[in-house]
């Protein structure tokens, strides 16, 4: 049975070899990462499923319901940390759903490890935060959620400010109370990613990041972009679904490319940063397809740039 070794882990993330921490290649030991690529009739009913998803679906991303949806998900969460006498466990975003059939090098795979996903995922956080976060005195998560992210950057760097910003107050007050229970730096904000407070002001040497919240604003991120470039942060970091990324003439791609536009998620962030690249107003450093993600979709797709100041 085939497993995703070191190598494969390299390889998604674009990584330099040496940029792999040991720490990194012993939660890849630690964890089941074997798996079985879905062929004949176990791909055809996956596709089949898939299908019917797509006929079936009416949730709309961007529609004012969402953000009641969000509101209640987020407050689910600090009521079980609160009644779990505060078990960071319990942060883990209920999106990142245990699923034994997901996504891989545009192959729908099956593992007994009913967790791949967020372990694959808790491998790809560790790299990412060690490569590329280091440097910087004050980070910004931008729809920030459970705090489940933050809470993973202040075990890794205790002495950075860190501030969790969300459009809801529950995830906020989820923030605040993770940093109370554990005596963390970390503050939590309201923030509006599709219609920004110019009052909130990035401090100097800060990085700013987004894990999965571009996607939300339904293609409506021209005012956050055009905050980022006013406030000048050193390095702007997203993990994003990016429906540019797919290859058309893929099936497995394609059907993500259809999910993704049925949905709403966002279209149009990478040509856009590409846009202002060729305007002189932003300067792309890397862009990298994990060819990893869900059942429906990918989720992780990896965009850092930083504005021209």
């Amino acid at each position: 049975m085939p497993k995703v070794t070191l190598h494969d882990f390299i390889e998604s993330f674009g990584a330099d070899e040496n940029s792999i921490s040991q720490e990194c290649i012993d939660l890849i030991t630690r964890k089941d990462f074997t798996y079985e690529i879905l062929e004949g009739s176990k791909r055809d009913e996956v596709i089949l499923e898939v299908l019917k998803k797509l006929e079936s679906d009416r949730q709309i991303i961007g529609a004012k319901e969402r953000q009641d949806i969000w509101s209640n998900g987020w407050n689910e969460n600090l009521q079980d940390f609160i009644n779990s006498n505060y078990d960071l466990q319990k942060l883990v975003p209920k999106f990142i759903r245990p699923n034994k059939i997901i996504r891989y090098k545009q192959n729908y795979i099956c593992s007994a490890n009913p967790n791949f996903e967020l372990d694959y995922y808790l491998v790809f956080r560790k790299w990412l935060f060690a490569r590329y976060f280091k440097e910087f005195s004050n980070i910004y998560e931008f729809g920030c959620g459970t705090g489940f992210n933050l809470v993973a950057l202040s075990q890794l760097y205790p002495d950075k400010n860190l501030y969790g910003t969300d459009f809801v107050k529950s995830s906020v007050d989820l923030v605040n109370a993770i940093a109370k229970a554990y005596n963390i730096k970390l503050k939590g904000a309201i923030f509006d990613m599709i219609n920004p407070d110019q009052s909130f002001r990035l401090k100097e040497n800060s990085l700013i990041f987004t894990i999965g919240s571009i996607e939300q604003l339904a293609s409506k991120f021209e005012n956050f972009l055009q905050y980022l470039l006013d406030n000048s942060p050193e390095l702007c970091v997203h993990v994003e679904p990016t429906v540019e990324l797919y290859e058309k003439d893929n099936l497995v791609d394609y059907l993500a490319i259809e999910f993704h536009k049925k949905r709403g998620y966002t279209q149009g962030f990478l040509p856009r940063l590409q846009e202002l690249e060729k305007e002189g107003k932003t300067k792309i450093l890397k862009v990298k397809r994990l060819f990893f993600g869900s059942l429906f979709m990918e989720g992780y797709n990896l965009i850092i740039w930083r504005p021209i100041k």
